[in-house]
């Protein structure tokens, strides 16, 4: 079950706040299912969370006179445990209290928003990697919080406009989390940042940066540095495991997902443990006898699901109101789909999203520079040069030739940047020539501040990690936990340098290690990566048509995002089928699809 909030901050002394607060209290209680409220002077938190949840998903915080101090939505852990909490009391709570909420970052991690009085005042805290989204706009002197718009009916929806800018922007990088959204008076709180809710226009502030993290480096000899890695992932995996219900593994046959599905069979949550594999229907190369090997080793069953390119994409005209368009909507129908093929029973779906960025997946060089910036002529430069080659496929001599710069330079760029400009298309050319990175990304993904530039491009990669989360809340979702992507373990391969996360000079290589005995060699040293190359053709041939008559005529051109002679001219089967980008056509239809919910908006100006 999604977790899902609404929350809300105002002056109790402002008599139009006041009952702006208490009409928007009364249309909320008019839902169909009312939802579990907690209140408090000036302040009301409610979870709109489907009925039934597991756990109640608000941990109250109480002073050590009984006076409420605070109140944290979603799934908290204690730093160095796996234990979930449903209580924070007595010395604990002062301490959180006493620091304004800030000592959260420092004593606990999870899946969460926060909120503390800060005097007068309530701060808004959201965890360090944004699991739950968290979006705030402001109505007569009330702050409204909350996960969803979608979930919202009873605020007010009048006054919003269109951000045309952002939604330009998203045409070059679907996932920018910038702190706006496509409405212009809806704004969101990322990861690690916190807001005060009686100055809404203030931008939030940024209490955990990774940088901060990277910069403190921590470099054990590689036996102990598998060893706490493998740590740090069975801490994650075991909490999450055993705090949700029903955990199954989304076993695509990759390392990642499989080293997730070795930590749960060595967890508390009781077997027989399952993984669910998807095997595409289209010509591509089949993963199912990697994720077969994987379950067979570990002991866990395997629910087997296929689902054919030959899907009708969701109707334009029914993406949910939501703030921000969201791929999510594409695959609607795969969770009813797949809540058949599991029985119907009600289940959180484990994966292993976010390992290529904390694994270092990476088929670069910047090690090398990184080990010289640390060691300069250290007694490991020699095999640091071979393996940064070996990581690379590059020649030493073109290794040498392009790592001293970047060792020594202050200029360093992202590869971020490089990847979304391959995904130009006809479509989005305008886009990305306007593309500025300054409005895209917050500043620790864009100013390496005295990183070397190994670390700084993993650093920036975190950001992407973290835009890949489901977001969108659907009435069929399926409950989603990416417990790689925990602060703990974010944490520790941030301080570990990039070069020793390529041990070896192997793609993942300090991972493979940990994990040695743990999977089966065929999935451990595995090498290649699954696609869905095919696949993707085949459903864009498939809903061509489809695709064309909506883009011609639809928002995006009467907008002037995109010219109706390019989206014909790119349909063409012979440019998008074949094109480089040519999948970034369903990401256009999603961007539509929103646009068409929020039709009777009016442009910003």
């Amino acid at each position: 079950m999604p977790a899902a909030f609404f929350a809300m901050s105002w002056n109790p002394e402002d008599e139009q706040a006041e009952q702006q607060a208490a009409r928007i209290r009364t249309r909320m209680m008019e839902l169909p299912a009312p939802p579990i409220l907690v209140e408090a002077s000036g302040f009301l938190l409610a979870d709109l969370s489907r009925p039934g949840s597991a756990a109640p998903p608000i941990i109250e915080i109480r002073r050590t006179d009984g006076q409420f101090g605070g109140a944290i939505f979603g799934t908290l852990f204690p730093r160095n445990g796996c234990l979930r909490l449903t209580e924070v009391r007595h010395a604990a709570a002062t301490a959180l209290l006493d620091t304004g909420g800030r000592k959260i970052y420092k004593d606990y991690w999870g899946s969460y928003v926060a909120f503390f009085r800060l005097g007068d005042d309530l701060a808004v805290y959201t965890d360090p990697v944004s699991s739950i989204p968290c979006f705030y706009s402001t109505d007569d002197g009330v702050t409204c919080i909350y996960s969803n718009l979608e979930l919202c009916p009873f605020l007010d929806r009048s006054h919003f406009t269109l951000n045309l800018r952002f939604i330009s922007t998203l045409m070059a990088y679907d996932k920018i989390q910038n702190g706006e959204t496509g409405l212009n008076e809806v704004k969101e709180i990322f990861g690690g940042q916190r807001l005060t809710t009686r100055t809404p226009d203030i931008p939030p502030e940024t209490l955990w940066d990774p940088r901060d993290l990277a910069r403190d480096v921590l470099e054990p000899e590689p036996d102990s540095a598998a060893c706490l890695l493998r740590e740090a992932v069975q801490q994650v995996v075991s909490a999450w495991a055993t705090s949700v219900p029903a955990p199954a593994v989304d076993l695509s046959g990759g390392l990642d997902s499989s080293i997730v599905l070795a930590c749960l069979a060595e967890s508390d949550a009781p077997p027989p443990h399952l993984a669910v594999h998807h095997i595409v229907e289209s010509g591509d190369p089949t993963e199912a006898h990697f994720a077969r090997a994987a379950a067979a080793f570990l002991g866990a069953d395997i629910a087997e699901i296929r689902f054919s390119p030959s899907r009708q994409l969701p109707d334009v005209t029914s993406h949910p109101a939501s703030a921000r368009p969201y791929r999510q909507f594409l695959s609607r129908d795969f969770n009813a789909q797949l809540s058949e093929a599991t029985d119907r029973m009600e289940r959180t779906y484990l994966t292993g999203q976010g390992g290529d960025h904390l694994f270092h997946a990476a088929e670069t060089a910047l090690g090398f520079p990184d080990y010289l910036r640390r060691h300069g002529m250290g007694p490991h430069l020699i095999s640091e040069l071979s393996n940064s080659a070996r990581l690379s496929n590059l020649s030493v001599w073109r290794v040498l030739r392009e790592a001293l710069p970047k060792a020594f330079g202050k200029i360093q760029t992202s590869s971020l940047l490089g990847a979304i400009a391959a995904r130009r298309t006809p479509l989005n050319s305008a886009a990305l020539d306007q593309f500025d990175p300054v409005y895209a990304f917050p500043d620790w993904a864009r100013v390496p501040r005295e990183l070397p530039p190994g670390k700084f491009d993993q650093v920036s990669g975190i950001l992407h990690m973290i835009q890949v989360q489901e977001r969108l809340f659907l009435d069929d979702e399926r409950e989603i936990v990416h417990p790689l992507m925990s602060q703990p373990l974010v944490e520790l391969c941030l301080r570990l340098p990039v070069y020793l996360l390529s041990l070896g000079g192997i793609s993942r290589g300090l991972a493979r290690k940990a994990f040695e005995g743990r999977l089966p060699d065929l999935v451990r040293l595995r090498m290649t990566k699954g696609e869905a190359t095919r696949y993707f053709v085949d459903q864009l041939r498939l809903n061509r048509s489809l695709l064309l008559e909506c883009l011609m005529d639809g928002e995006l051109v009467a907008h002037g995002i995109v010219e109706r002679r390019d989206v014909e001219t790119f349909l063409r089967e012979d440019q998008f089928l074949t094109h480089p980008a040519g999948r970034m056509i369903l990401v256009y239809y999603s961007i539509e699809a929103w646009l068409r919910t929020w039709k009777p908006l009016r442009a910003d100006t």
